[in-house]
């Protein structure tokens, strides 16, 4: 999974995926889609400032080891799908909306959250809050 935080323009990535699901590649609205990473895995490239991004002011990976997403559902789109579901970060639960994308041999679900709707508040101002992120799931045969 990697991720840009706007502001700044800060990239990283989170590893440790996880996923629990079942994917319809004739129908993705049948699918199941859940799944997470590890919050310890958060990279930067830039030691320092992942580190500080772990620690308990921030993402605090000692109590909450994990992001957690649960798909509720999938609607058909002009450019694709868009997956509604629940995505957990240090205990908080929100409802996200993100875009998916069925290609060849992977889906790509990607979105945009605001880590200040997760205690997780980097800047004082909301807007600068602001994560862009992306998963590739690769598809493979049964």
């Amino acid at each position: 999974m990697s991720f840009v935080f706007l502001d700044g323009d800060v990239e990283g990535s989170i590893s440790g995926f996880v996923f629990n699901g079942r994917i319809d590649t004739n129908d993705l609205t049948l699918s199941e889609i859940k799944g997470s990473v590890e919050t310890k895995s958060l990279d930067t490239n830039n030691w320092l400032r992942s580190r500080h991004l772990r620690s308990k002011k921030y993402f605090a990976v000692k109590d909450y080891p994990r992001l957690q997403f649960v798909g509720e559902s999938i609607e058909r789109g002009i450019h694709g799908y868009t997956l509604t579901g629940q995505l957990t970060i240090k205990g908080i639960t929100n409802e996200v909306s993100l875009d998916l994308r069925q290609e060849v041999d992977e889906l790509t679900v990607s979105g945009m959250i605001n880590t200040q709707d997760f205690d997780i508040d980097i800047h004082d101002e909301v807007d600068r809050n602001r994560v862009k992120f992306t998963v590739v799931l690769p598809l493979t045969g049964n």
